[in-house]
């Protein structure tokens, strides 16, 4: 059930990458019904510059995706959002568009990104919200051909 994932959270997270290099960032997550049946994530990650975000340096990025039920399976996979305006275009992996799609496992929404990269490696992300008592807890982890190379964990609270 989607329905308990729903909401405006906000909170912070510690970002690892495999050179030792640690930095944190604020979150700002909106998780909301799309389409029938599907859902959406909206995330804004705001990279902070020693524990500070008004300073020069600070970097906001905003992501958004939208995810409809796949039929007969218990997952959901990534979509494009209507444009009467625009063809709409095929997703082709071996061209380096990734693959998106995210199930639910209990209290957790697992999104995975796949994505064949120029030299014939992969770069595979796996994002699990999870639910708690206050809000989302946050674990991601971003491996490129087979070799961890950032990890991120966070906690957020519901926010109004």
């Amino acid at each position: 059930d989607l329905k308990p994932f729903f909401g405006n959270y906000v909170g912070v997270a510690t970002v690892e990458d495999t050179g030792g290099e640690v930095h944190h960032r604020d979150m700002d997550i909106v998780v909301q019904p799309y389409g029938d049946g599907g859902f959406r994530i909206d995330w804004i990650n705001v990279t902070l510059v020693n524990g500070r975000r008004d300073v020069p340096g600070v970097e906001r990025r905003v992501q958004s995706a939208l995810f409809a039920p796949v039929e007969a399976r218990d997952m959901y996979v990534e979509v494009e959002p209507e444009n009467p305006f625009q063809e709409r275009a095929e997703t082709s992996p071996m061209r380096g568009d990734p693959v998106r799609w995210a199930s639910i496992d209990g209290p957790r929404l697992h999104v995975y990104a796949f994505e064949v990269l120029a030299d014939g490696t992969y770069e595979l992300q796996i994002y699990d919200r999870i639910l708690t008592d206050k809000g989302l807890d946050i674990h991601f982890e971003r491996i490129v051909d087979g070799k961890l190379m950032r990890r991120i964990s966070g906690t957020t609270v519901r926010a109004q």
